[in-house]
């Protein structure tokens, strides 16, 4: 008898959209199924937004992938027929092997691709839960204490405690490699060592921060209180200031 399994994937569109509305569908199908292994077909950057929760991790490999234009759930320079027939390569590969019980895979015909909900929002789980290699990375850059800075706040603040967040990409990059680890995964896991994070709520770093219940200071805010609401369903603590001193005088006051 076949081991019945779940399939997710590919996943070829923009890396915001895989860790809001796909990977944590991913983790609860997980959760509500421990015993189902899940099969996991995304680029080899991503996979440590599924980690340990992921049984097998297959890498997908685009041509020229830097040079297209990822848009929502899509890849604007490849056809959906082309994305469909990747699709069924992959079913096809593991269904030898395997009881398919679901593949799950975003829906790009026509203007779906741009449907942000295709799997429900009460089955978000951000427990993002990287391999251990991400974990000892972490450890070694970014002690509990640390404040980690975007680069795209503006100002410049020296205080012993914070890590601009170039310096950390660049350290976590010479760290990586792609096979055991991910900038991504020891990115998410500096996340949760550290203090708390400064940012804007417009980067990767800032929306990772909030996903994983990490406190932002968010400098000049320019995002309305109802899309930050989307953008945050976990209700993580977000104190808004207009320089970073201020940030962490109301942080200081707050916890």
């Amino acid at each position: 008898m076949k081991q019945p399994v779940y399939l997710f994937g590919p996943f070829i569109g923009e890396l915001s959209w895989e860790f809001f509305r796909f990977a944590p569908f991913a983790i609860h199908k997980k959760k509500e199924n421990p015993d189902i292994p899940i099969i996991v077909f995304t680029r080899n950057s991503s996979f440590d937004l599924y980690g340990k929760y992921a049984d097998i991790l297959v890498p997908l490999r685009m041509p020229n992938d830097v040079n297209l234009t990822r848009e929502c759930f899509r890849l604007e320079d490849l056809a959906t027929k082309d994305y469909n027939r990747i699709a069924r390569r992959f079913l096809m590969q593991y269904k030898k092997r395997f009881e398919i019980i679901k593949h799950y895979y975003p829906d790009i015909r026509s203007w779906r691709y741009k449907l942000k909900w295709q799997y429900p929002r009460r089955q978000m789980d951000y427990s993002f839960n990287p391999r251990g290699k991400n974990k000892q990375i972490a450890r070694r850059l970014v002690k509990h204490n640390n404040i980690i800075v975007d680069n795209i706040v503006e100002e410049y603040f020296k205080h012993p405690e914070v890590i601009n967040s170039m310096d950390l990409f660049a350290k976590i990059t010479n760290e990586t490699n792609d096979y055991d680890s991910t900038y991504l995964g020891s990115l998410i896991e500096s996340l949760k060592v550290c203090r708390f994070v400064v940012g804007n709520l417009e980067s990767h770093l800032s929306h990772l921060a909030i996903l994983l219940k990490k406190p932002l200071i968010c400098i000049n805010n320019k995002i309305t209180l109802d899309k930050i609401g989307i953008m945050n369903p976990l209700k993580t603590p977000i104190i808004f200031a207009n320089n970073i001193e201020e940030g962490i005088e109301k942080y200081d006051n707050t916890f």
